[in-house]
Order: C-alpha cells, then sequence, then structure tokens
C-alpha cells in the first residue's frame, strides 16, 4: 500500500524524529510504497522513501508553526494525483486518516489563565485527534492514552492500544563495575523537567557514604549552568550532545531519569535494552512498558527514599538481563492497523 508519513523534521534529531524515520524505513523494508513531507531532512534515509521536503516554517509562536506546516501538508496533497494513499500524521495537522500522539497532551491538567495561545494549541489538538478523515490515534505509551481518555472522552472509539517506539541496537564496551566508585547517569536536553536537579541532590546523598560517586551527563550543552558547585566537577563528567549514544552507556552504571512528566523516555528504553539498571519517575511512559526491566517512584518522593532506591540498584549492576523490542515489530504493529483502515 501507499503510506505517506508527516513529521516536520525528518532524520535521527529527537525521539519522535527518530520513531517517524525508523518506522518510514521497516514499511519500505516491506515492500510499502512509502513518502515523507517534511519541512526538511536531517538524515538520509533508505532508498526505497522517498523525502518530499517542503520548507521551513517560523519557529514561533509554535502554534503558528503548527498551522503554517498543516496548511503546506494540505495544499500538497491537494494537488497529489493519487487518491489510494493512507496519510499517517505524527503532527497537529489535519488531512490525515491515523496520527500517532508522541507527547503530553497541551495544558494537562489544565491550570493558568486563559490565553490566546493556550486556546488556539487546545484547538490544534483538537483538531489533530478529531478531524472528520481521522480513523485512529495512536499513544506510544500507557501514560498518553490514559491522558486523552480523561481529556476527551469521546475519543474512544478512535484510540488504538499504544505502540511505543523500538530500541536500535547499540554496541558498547562497558568497564568493569568498582562498587567504590559507582558512575550514576543522566541524559536529556530538557534537563529541568527530565529531573536533573534531583539526580544532583541524590548524588550528594550518595557522596556521603561512598565518596568518589561520579556523576557521567549528557544531551545538553557543556556550558549551562545546572547548579553544580565547581568544586564538585572533579567527579562529574559533562559530555554534552552525544550523536554517539554507546559513548555515554559504556561509562554508567545506573541510569536516573526522574522526570516532572515524560512521555516515554527513550532514554529508559536504551538503557534497559543494554541491562543497564533504571530508576525513573512514574511520569514516564516507558515505566508502564512490561518489556524492560525498570523501578519507577513518584517523582514527589523525598530524596531520601529516591537514594535508598539508587542505593539497592548498585548490587544489581551486570544482574540484569537487556530487554527491548525492535523497530521491526513497531511497524508490523502499524500495518496491522493500516490494513484494517483500507
Amino acid at each position: 500500500m501507499e503510506i505517506i508519513q508527516v513529521v516536520k523534521r525528518f532524520g535521527l534529531c529527537g525521539g519522535m524524529e527518530e520513531y517517524v524515520f525508523r518506522l518510514a524505513e521497516e514499511l519500505s523494508k516491506f515492500g510499502h510504497k512509502v513518502k515523507v513531507l517534511c519541512e526538511f531532512q536531517v538524515t538520509q534515509a533508505n532508498q526505497q522513501v522517498q523525502v518530499i521536503q517542503l520548507g521551513k516554517s517560523l519557529e514561533k509562536p509554535r502554534w503558528f508553526s503548527h498551522v503554517q506546516f498543516s496548511n503546506k501538508v494540505s495544499k500538497w496533497l491537494n494537488n497529489y494525483e493519487s487518491k489510494s494513499h493512507l496519510i499517517h500524521s505524527h503532527e497537529r495537522i489535519y488531512s490525515h486518516h491515523i496520527t500517532t500522539v508522541h507527547s503530553t497532551l497541551f495544558n494537562f491538567p489544565k491550570k493558568g489563565l486563559p490565553s490566546f495561545r493556550k486556546y488556539m494549541n487546545e484547538t490544534l489538538e483538537k483538531r489533530e485527534l478529531f478531524s472528520k478523515n481521522v480513523k485512529k490515534i495512536v499513544p506510544v505509551s500507557k501514560i498518553i492514552s490514559e491522558q486523552i481518555k480523561t481529556k476527551f472522552p469521546e475519543s474512544e472509539s478512535r484510540l488504538s492500544y499504544p505502540i511505543p517506539p523500538g530500541v536500535n541496537k547499540i554496541n558498547i564496551k562497558k568497564n568493569e563495575y568498582d562498587a567504590t566508585s559507582p558512575v550514576i547517569g543522566f541524559m536529556g536536553k530538557e534537563w529541568k523537567r527530565k529531573g536533573l536537579p534531583k539526580v544532583i541532590e541524590i548524588w550528594r546523598e550518595i557522596q556521603k557514604k561512598i565518596p568518589l560517586a561520579k556523576l557521567c551527563l549528557a544531551g545538553f550543552p557543556t556550558s549551562e549552568e545546572v547548579g553544580l558547585e565547581s568544586y564538585e566537577f572533579e567527579n562529574v563528567k559533562t559530555l554534552g550532545y552525544v550523536t554517539d549514544k554507546s559513548i555515554f552507556y559504556e561509562q554508567i552504571d545506573i541510569l536516573l531519569h526522574p522526570a516532572k512528566k515524560e512521555a516515554y523516555g527513550m532514554v529508559i528504553a536504551e538503557a534497559s535494552s543494554l541491562g543497564i539498571p533504571v530508576l525513573c519517575s512514574n511520569k514516564c511512559g516507558a515505566a508502564f512498558d512490561n518489556l524492560f526491566n525498570v523501578q519507577s517512584l513518584s517523582d514527589e518522593e523525598d530524596t531520601t527514599k529516591w537514594t535508598h532506591q539508587v542505593e539497592n540498584l548498585f548490587s544489581k549492576v551486570n544482574n540484569i538481563p537487556p530487554s527491548s523490542t525492535s523497530w521491526k515489530r513497531v511497524a508490523e504493529s502499524y500495518v496491522q492497523l493500516y490494513e484494517k483502515l483500507n
């Protein structure tokens, strides 16, 4: 069948973008005709995937960027001769048959005063989910699924089971674990939302018992002030943004991810696929994916409880079996949905 994927940036440049990139490639391997409508391409896909770049929209305000991109997509589709195609969107557009929801819902639960920005974002979100052609809404995690059902009870007939991302194979050579200097890992561009301040608090508590305990941080510029004291950098390694994630995973013994909200959390799935013990908050979608050996706590629990759980995890280093799912499995799940719609 002919499948048109819609995403603003196409390539390996973020969680949602990688999801679309890997899905498009796997679908093409099954023999389906795959086109991608995007603003611009970041990573070259295999030759079976045809990429149409529609040009960049304004970045801000974000709601207006969504409107601009949506209009470009609709204009291209209106001029496209073939009518026997299925449109699978990952963005705030309205001319699609399936939408995959990658992020937690806008302003959920509602807080703050009404504003024009909130009104426009709410309108675009509802349009994405309930446009006349939409047949299926696919959440990438159980957390997003529950949010959609709570905010939009009328969505139940369109709501699919969650289809989490796959994990691309990562090859690492781990150093031998040293209990006198364990390494706690954290990765995330939006480090405040993903819980780095709490990670630093936990690490400081760990150091009271294990003075040589270390931190390894990645995913954000090394120049950013994250609340560390100058003397602490002796036991902190900041890698910045890493294109080769094996550099990060090779150096850590456990992963901490106490995010305040996280629709999924690819770093959790990747660490678990390598057998690295993970402690995350119960606001992370990956925490509820039964494939992974992940422990979770409420992000509102005090530092003492988190610290105690981390200490327990140190005893499990090298004793947790790797677990993951493939992108081929993700593509197979979508093909089943596509065939039902066709």
